[in-house]
């Protein structure tokens, strides 16, 4: 493994922001930190960096020991063998992109040749060849970051470190940056943490996502299985856009788990716990079909608000007490009636406590 945190926690005065997580990540693995402000995963990736000092861990980097509370080892951040993309960049305003992306390597004192060789490959590597001379201050937003992610890997770092890199662009800019990091990233092939908030960029960068919540992690797994089947409502909301609708549970049933509404339809979902009571149906808007499609579960609603998206539209549609978002290219109007079908498997029954954990169908 090229990253190993065990047990890690870490204080602010009375204030626990990291409550004893584990991970592991592999070589040329991309794992995503997910979560809301304040949930301690860019505390997470400092402790990794050697920014911040936990009060009790254990964390290695390329089978090196860089921090370990039993063992009274914690190695300073410019031993510890990272590269590291800051929100903010943090490009020098005075220096040129080309001593920019050598810095690493001038305190490491290398050769001026290494030099040369190493920041012209770096920048041919994220498209910055014709701007070696530039100064920094010339820069677009998006080409600064290109600085950053050169300077981070000019040394060839046995891991890399993004926190919320992408943060500061424009939409169209970083979706066109959020590929490039990856395909990067792949070439590359070292361990990768990337800190986000975005769950678009979680989704679509990750080989895995740690889903973090108040300094624990939730719920680890797969870009599709976290979204797919996510534990709980947090988790569900964290991922991706989450429909839910208060149901009760009656009990397992052939291919799933049967629940109704509060105003008497039947509900059909793939998973969830089965023991009967309360609890809520989670649907993904673009699940959510505008039309009856026979075999499917059927809600009946009306539709209080329509927004043009360009490609679809987004729908708001009052089913009984709830309001469900759709996704949908089909032409509907505000205040008309409509139904709403789904499949049992793009449905899941999740426990109205959402710290409980349950067996499930």
């Amino acid at each position: 493994m090229s990253i190993i945190v065990r047990d890690l926690v870490k204080r602010y005065g009375d204030k626990t922001i990291i409550d004893g997580i584990s991970f592991e990540i592999a070589q040329g693995e991309l794992v995503s930190l997910l979560g809301p402000s304040g949930c301690g995963k860019t505390t997470t990736l400092r402790c990794i960096a050697g920014l911040e000092t936990p009060e009790a861990g254990f964390i290695a980097i390329d089978d090196m020991v860089v921090f370990d509370s039993q063992a009274g080892i914690a190695v300073e951040p410019y031993h510890r063998d990272i590269g590291m993309v800051f929100q903010s960049y943090a490009i020098w305003p005075h220096l040129t992109v080309f001593e920019n992306v050598a810095f690493p390597l001038r305190i490491r004192r290398r050769p001026n040749t290494e030099v040369e060789t190493r920041v012209t490959k770096a920048l041919a590597m994220v498209g910055l060849s014709a701007f070696r001379d530039r100064s920094s201050q010339q820069l677009s937003g998006g080409q600064q970051q290109r600085v950053a992610v050169a300077r981070a890997i000019v040394h060839a770092p046995a891991v890399l470190l993004f926190d919320e890199p992408l943060s500061n662009l424009d939409a169209k800019l970083r979706d066109q940056t959020r590929a490039e990091i990856r395909k990067l990233q792949r070439e590359l092939n070292v361990a990768t943490v990337y800190v986000t908030h975005d769950q678009a960029e979680a989704l679509s960068l990750s080989d895995r996502i740690l889903v973090m919540r108040d300094g624990v992690i939730r719920q680890q797994g797969t870009p599709e299985a976290v979204y797919g089947t996510p534990l709980d409502a947090f988790v569900a909301d964290v991922v991706g856009p989450a429909n839910f609708l208060p149901v009760t549970v009656v009990g397992a049933a052939s291919g799933g788990v049967e629940a109704t509404l509060a105003g008497g339809e039947h509900v059909l979902a793939a998973f969830g716990p089965t023991t009967p009571g309360p609890a809520n149906a989670m649907i993904r808007p673009d699940r959510l079909v505008l039309g009856a499609v026979p075999g499917a579960n059927q809600l009946h609603g009306r539709i209080r608000q329509r927004l043009y998206l360009g490609g679809h539209f987004e729908y708001l549609v009052a089913v009984g007490s709830a309001s469900l978002r759709v996704l949908s290219s089909a032409m509907a109007a505000e205040g008309d009636s409509v139904t709403l079908s789904f499949t049992a498997a793009d449905c899941i029954i999740l426990a109205t406590d959402t710290q409980e954990t349950s067996s499930w169908a």
